[in-house]
């Protein structure tokens, strides 16, 4: 078969653009592919981004929550120490001031000595009771009416004035028992500093219900 120049130039014409589309379909469908990976890849790190943000948040939420458990137990830690401070403050001016007073220590010696006399010391031994040189003196001049022991009570109870502090102490079977300002104190405030402790959590744990 005889082609033409024009046949032969219209042949190559449709070869050209069967040729150009056909590469034109592939380099069309490489950038697709091309896009789809790098689609693919910018979700994958879009997850990675997202998942270490949660995390991250997780992280600071733990921490805070962690913080601000320690930041409260400080705050009742430091509240419960005032409290003690204070009702120490409050305990010893009290306690200095009834153990000052000569009516009420001359009753109490009276009634906690003689008991003790009465109970375990044999008959004629004495009891030696300790108090302050001029609680001595107020005491032994018969102005103090709460101490005023009878004969048989003189006779059994020994009073000497070398206690350095408020109070009195007797011994006890070798023992020394002590009825002075510190010692009260100690007492009174292991039994309202519990009181006060139970409190402060009661109150704790009634605005953690009220949150």
């Amino acid at each position: 078969m005889v082609e033409t120049i024009e046949t032969f130039v219209n042949k190559l014409q449709e070869d050209g653009v069967q040729a150009g589309q056909q590469a034109a379909q592939e380099i069309i469908e490489k950038a697709q592919q091309q896009a789809r990976q790098r689609l693919a890849e910018a979700e994958e790190q879009a997850k990675q981004i997202i998942q270490q943000a949660h995390q991250e948040a997780e992280r600071n939420r733990v921490r805070v929550e962690t913080e601000l458990k320690l930041a409260a137990r400080d705050i009742v830690f430091r509240v419960q120490e005032t409290l003690n401070r204070v009702l120490q403050a409050v305990l010893t001016d009290a306690v200095d001031s009834r153990l000052q007073d000569a009516e009420f220590l001359g009753g109490l010696i009276r009634e906690v000595v003689m008991r003790y006399v009465d109970a375990d010391v044999s008959d004629g031994d004495t009891v030696e009771v300790n108090v302050s040189e001029e609680m001595q003196q107020r005491l032994l001049s018969g102005a103090v009416t709460a101490f005023q022991p009878d004969q048989a009570e003189q006779a059994r109870i020994k009073l000497i004035g070398q206690l350095k502090k408020a109070g009195f102490e007797y011994k006890v079977v070798g023992a020394t028992v002590e009825v002075t300002e510190d010692s009260v104190v100690q007492v009174l405030s292991g039994f309202l500093g519990a009181e006060l402790r139970r409190r402060v959590e009661e109150e704790r744990a009634r605005r953690d219900a009220e949150t």
